[in-house]
């Protein structure tokens, strides 16, 4: 897996156990505490209720020594005597009171009861789903009674119980209100004000839902409020879509593009059978890159053990090779994900940018006391994943740009079995920005085998650490980077000489002009190309400071990363400062034949991009013409400007390949001028 596959699972995986994840289950144990809680404040109001539903026996004594003592009364006088008890009638507040607050009381005790029930039915399917049978069999019965779960509709039975409560509670609070009135009216309209409150409240989480299908609030209502809206809704695009279609079909008073319109909203209307919860699955399907962006943000400032930051880079190629996110228009392999990846932060106990990060997770594997598999396993991770965030190769081969000291920073990418693997496996890739990273590391390796900075490895590195070119991996690495043509034969010099520095160069250069054809050549086509030049810059120039070499600032990153002319300019620098690696080496003792192939390889890859860049203006400048229905003769003019614009941006390029290589140019006493195609 290696987290490649189209779904990333080896990813998703990890974030699923690296983030909070809430998982909500129904225990009717709870809700049978919570009903019986209930039903015993509901049982003790009607017990203060009840009573009023009868005579109060105090009334009726009192009544009876009232008829006593004027029946003495009348005897005396000689008078008849009238009877003043009539029959006893309760109001009826009381009466919708002890009513509304029984019913809840017989809600919320059947609930319990229900809940009761659903526990037992569950327990007792759990312990037939969960002995211990042969696989097959176990397949079999758990599928057998999970299709009777489903045939019965136990799902359903669960999602009543939370509906009858929460009637219980409406009753309860409407008894609750009128039982505060006939007290007294201040405590009943304070009351009815907090009833009022949490019932608003109530239909707004019922409703939010319905409006937001990303909001996490949802009531008992919710789901059958939605299938109201759902029938109602597909009623009425039902009926309008017939009746248009008729007008349409008999007398072509309506358009084809209304009943069309219609009938897709009928259709949009027609999903009630769909799952609620796969509803809420597919409105999450179109979600903006700015979302995945913040989840792995926020996954990174969870990570602190080296093991986790490890499962967190190793899923990086395969998220960003996954088919969920889509190619851009024109056709292009590079993925929609590579600006979110090139601004991911670092690690909040770091202050390191994220390449940094990796680059010192593989440092600390490489150095360690780990198993073997291990410290291959977190290296490879590591190594990998530098190619698949945009600007990482870059990042961390900036500062060995400056400085050979440098090395020790990126030992693990300049002397490790490991990387050497990488780079003869990601050779053949299709998506660019990750093929150029590869061409500029496999240059830097074997410049750093051909010219090993020895007097800093001697002083700083552990004795007893291999060296690359020591390995058979590494001889044969070099070999296949220094063979000449296309017979396969190694050419008969010391693979430290001048010769073999050159012939790196020759070999990069060469790369880079087999390159230029399938890459995306905005570099000097696009509208924003003045801006991918000024990007350029924010990224060369600060490491060409004398605070730059000295260390202050060598790690930091640079440039705008959440710039869309971000990643063709950091592609223009890495090409510069791998030509910078490799020019500071000596090259005068090359030979003839060298020096030869090193002119050829300038000019065939001058010529590549004068060639590509003229062609591309002129096809642009093309469709801007029709466009604007330009006249034949004003086409012309129209090529020519387009054209002169985008010959001085290719000379830029230029200018920026023969900086990075005077000392290769001077060495060779090359006459630069000659080097350019035709001259210019």
């Amino acid at each position: 897996m290696e987290g490649r596959c189209t779904g990333y699972p080896r990813f998703c995986t990890f974030l699923l156990r690296s983030t909070t994840t809430i998982v909500v289950y129904y225990k009717p144990l709870t809700l049978t505490f919570q009903t019986g809680l209930f039903s015993s404040t509901v049982a003790t109001f009607i017990a203060l209720s009840y009573p009023n539903l009868q005579q109060d026996p105090n009334v009726t004594t009192q009544l009876l020594l009232a008829q006593i003592l004027q029946q003495l009364s009348n005897t005396t006088t000689g008078t008849g005597v009238a009877s003043i008890q009539s029959p006893f009638v309760p109001p009826t507040s009381v009466v919708f009171i002890n009513s509304v607050w029984f019913l809840s009381l017989v809600l919320s005790l059947t609930c319990a009861l229900m809940a009761t029930l659903l526990q037992q039915w569950a327990r007792r399917y759990l312990q037939i789903v969960q002995r211990k049978y042969a696989p097959l069999h176990h397949a079999r019965i758990h599928e057998y009674f999970s299709q009777g779960a489903r045939r019965f509709y136990i799902s359903e039975f669960v999602e009543v119980l939370p509906v009858l409560l929460l009637l219980s509670v409406f009753l309860f609070f409407a008894g609750l209100v009128v039982f505060a009135f006939r007290s007294n009216h201040i405590v009943a309209y304070f009351t009815l004000a907090i009833v009022g409150l949490c019932t608003l409240s109530y239909i707004a989480l019922t409703l939010m839902q319905l409006i937001f299908h990303d909001c996490p609030y949802q009531t008992p209502l919710t789901p059958v409020l939605r299938f109201f809206v759902q029938t109602i809704s597909l009623s009425f695009f039902s009926v309008l879509y017939h009746v248009v279609k008729q007008l349409h079909k008999c007398w072509s008073r309506v358009g084809a593009d209304m009943v069309k319109s219609l009938d897709q909203q009928k259709n949009k209307a027609m999903s009630l059978s769909e799952n609620i919860i796969s509803k809420l699955e597919n409105s999450a399907e179109p979600l903006s890159i700015d979302m995945y962006k913040n989840l792995l943000i926020r996954t990174l400032h969870w990570l602190n053990e080296d093991h986790e930051l490890e499962e967190f880079v190793a899923g990086i190629p395969g998220l960003y090779e996954s088919e969920a996110f889509p190619t851009y228009n024109d056709g292009d392999v590079q993925r929609n994900i590579r600006p979110v990846l090139a601004v991911l932060p670092g690690l909040t106990s770091s202050h390191a940018p994220l390449p940094w990060n990796i680059i010192q997770l593989a440092q600390r594997a490489f150095t360690s006391r780990l198993p073997k598999s291990v410290q291959q396993r977190r290296t490879r991770a590591c190594l990998m994943a530098l190619y698949y965030i945009p600007g990482a190769i870059r990042d961390v081969l900036a500062p060995y740009a400056a400085g050979k000291h440098y090395c020790l920073e990126i030992l693990p990418l300049l002397n490790s079995p490991e990387s050497l693997e990488i780079i003869d496996e990601l050779w053949d890739t299709p998506n660019d920005d990750v093929a150029l990273s590869v061409r500029c590391a496999a240059a830097v390796v074997a410049a750093f085998m051909i010219t090993p900075p020895s007097s800093t490895l001697d002083n700083f590195v552990t004795p007893g650490v291999g060296f690359i070119w020591d390995d058979i991996t590494g001889k044969q690495f070099l070999a296949k980077r220094l063979r000449v043509g296309d017979d396969g034969v190694t050419p008969q010099y010391h693979p430290h000489c001048d010769s073999a520095r050159l012939r790196n160069i020759v070999r990069f250069v060469t790369d880079i002009k087999d390159m230029l054809p399938y890459m995306n050549t905005q570099w000097w086509t696009s509208d924003n190309a003045s801006s991918i030049r000024r990007e350029r810059l924010a990224l060369f120039d600060p490491r060409h400071t004398e605070k730059y070499r000295i260390g202050d600032g060598t790690f930091d990153q640079h440039g705008n990363r959440a710039s869309p002319v971000f990643l063709p300019a950091a592609q223009q620098d890495l090409i510069t400062l791998t030509l910078e690696i490799l020019a500071r080496d000596p090259v005068a003792d090359a030979v003839p034949s060298q020096r030869e192939a090193f002119h050829d390889a300038y000019k065939q890859v001058a010529q590549v991009i004068s060639t590509q860049a003229r062609e591309q203006a002129r096809k642009q400048a093309l469709e801007q013409a029709l466009a604007q229905s330009l006249a034949q003769t004003q086409l012309p003019t129209f090529v020519l400007e387009n054209l002169a614009r985008k010959q001085a941006l290719v000379a830029d390029i230029l200018e920026m390949v023969q900086r990075a290589l005077k000392p290769v140019l001077q060495t060779l006493a090359t006459d630069n001028h000659n080097l350019v195609p035709g001259g210019k």
